[in-house]
């Protein structure tokens, strides 16, 4: 259902009137694209921060990419939270790769 809420979002937004001055203060899809990462870590100064959000969050373009890169975060942040392999797994990988000739370049907790 989430993407009920961002085409309404992206349909009110489409309805508002854009000025001539802020469409010429307006990022291109380059500059959005360039700043999307610090734009998601909210890494800019507030000024570059509307403008890229604004670009980002109404160009049909861009939105797709930026609907895959804050689902991305998204799932690498999940990632983060869940509980580590078992301890028995990385021996086995390590035996795995050794026996394929790679070298461990630590001992194995065995």
């Amino acid at each position: 259902m989430k993407w009920i809420h961002e085409l309404r979002r992206l349909l009110r937004r489409s309805n508002r009137k854009i000025s001539k001055e802020a469409l010429a203060e307006a990022v291109t899809c380059q500059e959005a694209a360039e700043r999307i990462f610090e734009w998601l870590d909210n890494e800019l100064d507030p000024e570059l921060e509307a403008k890229v959000g604004a670009h980002l969050e109404t160009c049909a373009r861009c939105y797709p990419f930026l609907v895959f890169e804050e689902a991305f975060q998204e799932a690498i942040a999940k990632v983060e939270q869940s509980e580590t392999a078992p301890g028995d797994l990385r021996d086995r990988i390590m035996q795995s790769l050794e026996t394929e000739g790679f070298e461990s370049s630590g001992s194995s907790s065995a």
